[in-house]
């Protein structure tokens, strides 16, 4: 199916599931449950508060779908969602007095998502995985260091692969700030991961 047959297939789905139909919704949830789980995740670098913002998250769709209108895609405006509940629960007082940081590793992270991929050798030897071990956890703590608005654009653009027009409408802010935010971001990540990278 075609990118614009998939677009019409969804937008009949959404407003089937607008209309109450539980099946369209359920389906809409199974596809775009997964990057919202993922970038919730990446974001509160905790299973079980990904688990329970992605639980939010849908909750909030399903309270907000009459009013979704369609100016964005479904994903993005799910996405936008999902920053958003992540943001709440990062500046909750219980995260406050935490600090967290955004794990690469792959035994804390899918491996299908991971930012660094492994050696392309599908048995590499000890040292390149050592190597590709210490450049995740330099990574992740190099994510950590960033502000939260430079995080999540990187984040987001990293996992998602949403274009600057869709970034911004999940961001809520406009594509220049977008493309600002980016280039300030991975400037930032560069001067991050010299202080933690060899």
């Amino acid at each position: 199916m075609e990118a614009g047959e998939a677009a019409a297939a969804e937008a009949l789905e959404v407003e089937r599931a607008k209309a109450g139909d539980e099946a369209a919704l359920e389906a809409l949830v199974r596809r775009h449950e997964g990057d919202t789980y993922r970038l919730c995740r990446r974001m509160l670098g905790d299973p079980e508060e990904a688990m329970e913002a992605t639980q939010d998250t849908f909750l909030r769709v399903v309270r907000a779908l009459p009013a979704f209108r369609g100016e964005a895609s479904f994903r993005t405006w799910v996405l936008g969602i999902a920053i958003n509940v992540c943001r709440t629960r990062l500046t909750s007082r219980a995260w406050r007095d935490r600090q967290r940081w955004v794990s690469l590793s792959p035994a804390e992270a899918e491996r299908s998502e991971e930012v660094v991929p492994e050696p392309s050798d599908p048995r590499p030897d000890p040292e390149r995985r050592a190597w590709a071990a210490e450049l995740r956890r330099a990574l992740g703590t190099a994510l950590g260091k960033l502000t939260r608005e430079h995080r999540e654009v990187l984040l987001l653009h990293e996992m998602t692969q949403l274009d600057y027009e869709e970034l911004a409408r999940v961001l809520g802010v406009r594509v220049g700030t977008v493309k600002s935010r980016m280039a300030r971001a991975r400037a930032a990540l560069r001067v991050a991961l010299r202080e933690v990278w060899p």
